[in-house]
């Protein structure tokens, strides 16, 4: 764990415990976006990317000239080969079928545990078999040892031994024989690694333990039908996409067997190839800002529930990256054959060189998958001993802790671009090579070199701008029905009983005024527990319950907790959890897959504003803290331990909430952690949301975590902490895989940065103000501020800062006339859109620009504002 420990000179540590205490009060009524985490993650690179992406491009042009003044011998036959270390097959036929039964047992266990196994996918063996072994694993074997998959796959072993056992009872063979259409070529196992790459990048629960094990028993019916048609060895070699995949890898391995490399591939076989390349492209596209917003976009254009609509923009992108990426590679190769004299024509062309894109795909393999297998691959050494996640130990392995310091951002960076360029100029020399044996003179060759190295540059400079980009999460954030004025409040919509805190179903025939409909990221507590629906709807539970002046003598009660959610129970109608959207991709450290939930909340209310930030901060959807630890402190304010706040502390004699520092509070605590463990206790509210079983589970985690560490403070952040004095505070980093917010997420608190006003001119909307912003330039472990105009930062920054810009109108006898927030105009300028929205009077602006959500120490600029009568 990294530690971070913060020095006070004051003797006294603030109350910090004491504020976390309300926070489930708090969160209600503070001005948070819709989104319940946004992040962009990134390494800063220590020159800038455009000198990368330069050097990049320039490294595979420079390649491209060595090659063309010293490689003068034809691609034909096969490439100089390392000495082989494996070669699977007649040579080794025991070590063959010994990986045939290994591969088809763990198939098999694959299955069973998608079936009947835990279905949290970091418990179960089938995502991490699939996804990272099975998939990830295998390409860099293959391309490394050639095509062992094709000795060892388990479906066509199990069929080649059934087959064998049919050939000796009835001596007949097991397929029918049916001839194989040569016009289909490999589309059959294009069309599969589609559906496949789909379900891995569009499918929403790609990553859920069942549905990988119903894919994977679907795709062995669909292989088996293959074989018992047209016989195992042809559908192996046209229509099984692995099969298929591993071999197109293998094609160059070092260590694997000699094979022919001057043939062309068909066409069917150029547009796998080029599949190859693409998918893991839009893989990595799936993580930049422009995706995020063309996503939106489609999202937005077409009807339907959120999910599908962006199932469908993601399946409309990848076919398009598809395309784009065979479009490209087909118009080089028709500017291939102008600049070469016409002859041979562009298809030919296309299918001679197909295999030389290769090396490309293997190189974008390290770039975006390395890390992934490095780090998720680890998984394999618990769930070895542990496949069901039944809590077994067979090998003694169950205990193995996840390193994903085993791998930094620094190393993932270097290693994509080192892949990219090694991939590209891998691909050059065989182009060149290619081209020697296709045309007939040695200048028709080095012209038709031309379009393909100016192809690869491009290619190159896309691939790295798409790795250094900025990993975001996107997310619907509120929206406001168009369609009516008053919104409908479905039958499912809850709302808290005041003083009790009980839900209740709004009532038929409720209306709203305004719908919201947010998309919480799912996180794990410090505890080791995960957010459910319980803890997203326990804070309004305690707001409603806690709220009640007049509910009697003993009545829960707490001013502060009045006060903060005040607005909130004024204007909240009902909240819905509708369900939980399980998605396999989150990218939080390179190219690192983790399974996340986004649980999916609406939230209706009588609130008449198009302002999103106000409709985002009515009453957001998220808890900061688990439900135990909220109960847990009701409970010690009801029985007279403490109070929430500093002023009912001081009025009733008693402590001041904290759940650190009190030794008598934390031992009457832990005694009551360890009696509703036994209960399991469910406060009201929770009885139709929690499980007696998950109450004493949770319940059970919170006192593990009280006894490992010493306090209560468990929270969903991300810094745990670890010890304190009087002097001192520390608190260590809360590295978990499960954790939604990856390495780089908070690169940005460490050196804020600012914007200033530096010239206000009136417009026609209002005023337009000119404005320069802090970059920060780092070289290394040192770094420079540079202050410079928006225009000039927006222009040569390839990831620009998030910038906000608000203001406030005063009135002249300092009321708040009018707020808002600032537009961006095209010319980098910020324009306050004032006209017609002010009486006539004097007002003073008070306005502040915010670069990537900075909000301390703003530069803010007053400016005296004055509307005439009849403006």
């Amino acid at each position: 764990m990294q530690c971070l420990k913060f020095i006070r000179n004051r003797p006294a540590w603030p109350r910090e415990a004491a504020l976390v205490a309300v926070a489930g009060a708090g969160l209600l009524g503070a001005a948070v976006p819709a989104s319940a985490h946004g992040f962009g993650q990134r390494y800063d690179l220590p020159v800038p990317l455009s000198l990368y992406l330069t050097g990049a491009a320039a490294a595979v042009v420079v390649s491209f000239v060595i090659i063309a003044l010293f490689v003068h011998r034809p691609l034909a036959g096969a490439l100089p080969h390392a000495p082989r270390i494996a070669a699977p097959g007649k040579q080794w036929p025991v070590a063959t079928l010994a990986g045939q039964v290994l591969t088809v047992a763990v198939y098999a266990l694959v299955v069973a545990a998608g079936w009947f196994g835990n279905q949290n996918s970091l418990m179960n063996l089938a995502p991490t078999a699939v996804w990272v072994i099975g998939w990830v694993g295998l390409v860099y074997v293959s391309a490394l040892f050639g095509n062992i998959w094709a000795r060892i796959h388990p479906l066509a072993a199990v069929f080649g031994w059934s087959e064998l056992l049919w050939r000796r009872l009835t001596g007949r063979a097991l397929s029918t024989g049916v001839h194989y259409p040569d016009r289909l070529g490999v589309w059959p196992g294009l069309i599969l690694l589609f559906a496949f790459s789909w379900t891995e990048l569009v499918f929403p629960y790609a990553a859920l333990p069942a549905a990988i094990a119903w894919l994977a028993f679907g795709y062995a019916l669909v292989t088996w039908t293959g074989m018992a048609l047209f016989g195992r060895a042809v559908w192996l070699a046209r229509g099984e996409a692995f099969a298929l995949a591993f071999g197109a890898f293998a094609r160059f391995a070092p260590f694997g067997p000699p094979r022919r490399h001057d043939e062309p591939a068909s066409a069917s076989m150029t547009a796998f190839v080029v599949f190859l390349l693409s998918s893991v492209v839009f893989d990595g596209t799936l993580a930049t800002p422009v995706w995020a917003r063309l996503e939106n976009i489609v999202v937005g254009a077409v009807a339907g529930s959120e999910t599908a609509s962006r199932m469908i923009a993601r399946t409309l992108g990848l076919l398009a990256v598809w395309l784009l990426f065979l479009g490209t590679y087909l118009a080089a190769c028709a500017v291939m054959q102008k600049v070469a004299g016409g002859w041979p024509a562009a298809g030919t062309l296309a299918r001679r060189f197909a295999f030389t894109l290769v090396p490309i795909a293997i190189g974008y393999h390290l770039a975006h998958y390395l890390s992934f297998l490095l780090i998720q691959g680890q998984y394999v050494i618990p769930l070895a001993s542990d496949p069901f996640g039944f809590g077994w130990n067979l090998l003694g392995t169950a205990g193995y802790r996840v390193d994903i310091a085993v791998v930094g951002a620094r190393f993932d960076w270097y290693c994509a671009v080192g892949a990219i360029v090694a991939g590209h100029i891998a691909a050059v020399y065989l182009a060149h090579r290619t081209a020697l044996a296709t045309l007939d003179s040695p200048r028709r060759t080095l012209a038709s070199q031309y379009p393909m190295t100016a192809l690869m540059v491009a290619y190159t400079v896309v691939s790295l701008s798409i790795v250094a980009a900025p990993i975001v999460e996107t997310s619907s954030g509120p929206t406001l029905d168009p369609a009516a004025a008053l919104v409908a409040v479905p039958p499912g919509a809850l709302i808290p009983e005041p003083g009790t805190g009980r839900l209740h179903a709004v009532g038929p025939s409720r209306t709203a005024r305004l719908a919201l409909t947010f998309r919480a990221l799912g996180s794990t507590f410090h505890d080791g527990t995960r957010m459910t629906a319980a803890d997203l709807l326990y804070p309004y539970v305690f707001a409603w319950r806690w709220s009640t002046r007049d509910g009697g003598e003993g009545a829960p009660y707490d001013p502060v907790v009045d006060a903060v959610t005040a607005f909130a129970r004024a204007r909240l109608v009902g909240v819905r959890i509708v369900g939980v959207d399980t998605t396999s991709k989150s990218t939080s450290f390179g190219d690192v897959t983790f399974t996340r939930e986004l649980l999916i909340v609406e939230l209706y209310a009588d609130l008449a504003t198009d302002d999103p930030e106000r409709m985002a901060a009515l009453a957001p959807p998220w808890s900061t803290m688990p439900w135990t630890v909220i109960a847990l402190m009701e409970e010690a304010v009801h029985r007279g331990w403490a109070a929430f706040s500093r002023a009912e502390a001081a009025r009733r004699g008693v402590e001041w909430l904290d759940l650190v520092r009190s030794p008598t509070l934390r031992a009457h605590l832990a005694e009551l952690v360890d009696a509703f463990a036994r209960d399991g206790y469910r406060p009201v509210g929770l009885e139709g949301l929690v499980t007696t079983e998950e109450a004493r589970a949770r319940w059970a985690a919170l006192g593990a975590f009280s006894r490992a560490h010493g306090h209560f403070l468990v929270t969903n952040g991300p810094y745990r902490l670890k010890d304190w004095s009087p002097q001192a505070v520390t608190v260590e980093a809360f590295r978990d895989l499960r954790y939604p917010l990856g390495v780089g997420s908070f690169d940005s608190l460490p050196i804020p940065r600012r914007g200033f006003i530096t010239r206000i001119e009136p417009a026609d909307e209002g005023l337009k103000l000119s404005v320069d912003i802090e970059t920060v330039m780092k070289f290394q472990r040192s770094y420079k501020i540079v202050r410079e105009p928006l225009a000039t930062a927006l222009a040569t920054s390839p990831l620009p800062p998030v910038l906000v810009c608000r203001y406030l109108v005063l009135a002249a006898d300092g009321r708040v006339a009018l707020a808002g927030t600032g537009d961006l105009a095209t010319d980098a300028s910020f324009r306050l859109g004032l006209k017609g929205r002010l009486a006539p009077g004097d007002y003073t602006v008070q306005t502040a620009v915010y670069v990537g959500g900075n909000a301390m120490n703003p530069e803010i600029a007053r400016i005296p504002f004055r509307v005439a009568d009849g403006s």
